[in-house]
């Protein structure tokens, strides 16, 4: 290789590597690396080198004893792209003392940190365009090639026809090669492109690190330090020699006297602090919802930490609203207001610095302004002189409110602050989030709204019965009103036994039953059911109904007739008997108590 190619690197480390490849790649057997050519790699003989030459070479060399420092050292040599293996492999990448693999030395032209071998998006389409045209088998593109050429594609529509062009143009001339050329070639560009675009999960050795942000005025201020600038600097320093310094032990007594009174509401050193579950080690998000920055009800917690200080009060946004509507029960709901509206305009855009100042001063200040705030004259006045000196200068007005701001947030601080913590609007949310119930959810099934209960259907309507029914039911009650015509004949659910009209209910002096009776079951006429009513089991020609209220064992006794043959004589002495129990509060009859 020719040494004069080698232009000077931008880091030192880049230039020791190129050194160290050049010594590497010297013809001579004695100092470089002893190439050999494998037959049955290609058709035609390529030369290349194994894992055990370098690292025999960087051995012998550098004096290096130990033989996985040698690796490393190759290792990085070749994730850099001054040499790559044949194969491609990822394991390739990693040099090992053995012969597992086979390497070749870059061309100079592909190394990295070259200004002449720049790795753009463009040359990348036009690389991955030239082998989308070639033989799909030995050229095709892997899966997140395609992937980046048709995001390229999108981002260059503009310069598409350049790109195909181009690599229409390489693809030709790349014919008139040779064979051994042609595949080296190949080689030295997906060598390329494999270190500046590599795989997904593969080591990025060319991304350079995050930079250093500086404005531009940061910089021409640096540069042109001159005699007052270091007495600014001299200032400075002096007066922070005379600031107060407190002993260590007293920082350290007053950090360990805030730990404690703050370890409750950190949850992750007090587990309590995370209810009803942990998010950070459960996959409940209830803890996330109570704590949001609004809620309807703030957790107990949250309002006990109001108490520990004014600033606690007014950084959360939930405490700032209920602060908010106290003052406004006070009468002086203008002090968090100017607060509020002096901190929007120092986190606001520099644009709309002057013009808030304006408005503050107008709303807030002004001896006319109905919204007027209790501020000193010594305070008003150091804030009118600021404002007439940085006039036209809203880079230098973003805090000259700060003097009457803090004078309102130390009024508000000693006189509001103590009465809201006694007010009863206080007392009471402490009582609602005390009470407030934090169950942890097993199944989070919905959006977490309440579920309207079903309540129980009211009675039906009664059905209209047939004449025959009502012949049957006339002859089984009677005169009884229990069994009259216009009572309903099925049952309800016992949830709406209250709901009946208790007027019904006969008394027991009023029931006249007879003691047994035997009904002759007969075949029911078709014309006689009503529409869309079918037959019972208990209507079909065989069967008997009759009724005992001497049996003493149940309420109901349901036999089955017999299945021998029985004469009509004998059906009609021997027929199956029911016992009959008449309800005595209200008029229900159940269907396994007579018929509907």
């Amino acid at each position: 290789m020719d040494s004069r190619l080698i232009k000077p690197p931008k880091a030192p480390f880049v230039s020791k590597m190129e050194k160290m490849i050049v010594a590497m790649a010297k013809s001579d057997g004695e100092t470089g690396i002893v190439m050999r050519a494998k037959r049955n790699l290609f058709s035609d003989q390529i030369e290349s080198f194994s894992g055990c030459d370098i690292v025999d070479w960087l051995k012998r060399q550098y004096n290096i004893s130990d033989v996985k420092e040698a690796c490393y050292l190759a290792t990085n040599l070749c994730q850099y792209g001054y040499i790559y293996p044949i194969d491609f492999k990822l394991s390739s990448y990693t040099v090992k003392y053995d012969r597992s693999a086979e390497y070749r030395f870059q061309a100079p032209y592909f190394w990295p940190f070259r200004k002449d071998g720049t790795a753009d998006s463009i040359k990348y389409a036009i690389y991955l365009q030239k082998r989308s045209l070639r033989n799909k088998q030995k050229h095709g593109l892997e899966p997140y090639e395609q992937e980046a050429f048709d995001k390229l594609l999108k981002v260059f529509a503009d310069k598409k026809e350049f790109i195909e062009k181009q690599a229409r143009e390489q693809v030709s001339e790349a014919k008139k090669q040779r064979r051994k050329e042609k595949i080296l070639l190949d080689l030295q560009e997906k060598a390329f492109w494999r270190v500046h675009r590599p795989p997904p999960g593969c080591i990025k050795t060319m991304e350079e690190g995050p930079k250093r942000y500086f404005q531009p005025s940061q910089m021409a201020a640096r540069r042109r330090k001159n005699k007052e600038s270091f007495k600014a600097e001299i200032t400075f320093l002096k007066k922070a020699l005379e600031r107060p310094k407190p002993k260590l032990s007293k920082v350290l007594e007053s950090y360990l006297t805030w730990n404690e009174q703050y370890q409750e509401y950190d949850p992750f050193l007090d587990p309590n602090a995370a209810l009803p579950s942990n998010p950070w080690v459960s996959d409940d998000t209830l803890f996330w919802e109570v704590t949001d920055t609004l809620v309807k009800i703030p957790t107990e917690l949250r309002v006990k930490k109001w108490a520990i200080s004014f600033f606690n009060l007014v950084k959360d946004e939930q405490g700032l609203r209920e602060f908010e509507d106290f003052l406004r029960k006070e009468y002086s709901l203008e002090n968090i207001r100017f607060w509020k509206e002096v901190e929007d305009m120092k986190n606001g855009p520099r644009s709309a610095i002057e013009t808030k100042v304006e408005w503050i001063c107008r709303e807030f200040l002004s001896k006319t302004s109905p919204k007027e705030i209790n501020v000193d004259s010594k305070t008003l006045e150091i804030v009118n002189k600021s404002r007439e000196e940085m006039r036209g200068k809203p880079e230098s007005m973003r805090y000259i409110l700060d003097p009457a701001q803090e004078h309102i947030y130390l009024l508000m601080k000693k006189d509001s602050y103590p009465r809201f913590l006694r007010s009863e609007q206080y007392i009471n949310l402490k009582e609602m989030a005390h009470n407030q119930p934090l169950k942890k959810r097993f199944f989070a099934f919905g959006s977490g709204k309440t579920q309207i209960k079903r309540q129980t259907p009211s009675p039906k309507s009664p059905r209209r019965s047939t004449s025959s029914e009502r012949e049957v039911n006339s002859d089984i009650s009677g005169d009884s009103p229990i069994h009259s015509i216009n009572t309903p004949m099925h049952s309800y659910s016992t949830g709406n036994l209250k709901d009946m009209d208790m007027k019904q209910t006969p008394t027991s002096s009023s029931l006249r039953i007879r003691p047994t009776y035997t009904i002759q079951a007969s075949p029911p006429t078709v014309g006689g059911l009503s529409p869309g009513q079918t037959r019972r089991r208990s209507d079909e020609p065989g069967r008997t109904r009759s009724m005992n209220a001497g049996d003493p064992r149940r309420k109901s006794n349901l036999e089955v007739p017999r299945s021998f043959p029985i004469s009509a004589e004998k059906r009609k002495s021997d027929a199956t008997l029911l016992s009959l129990n008449v309800p005595a509060k209200n008029n229900i009859v159940a269907p396994w108590e007579g018929n509907q």
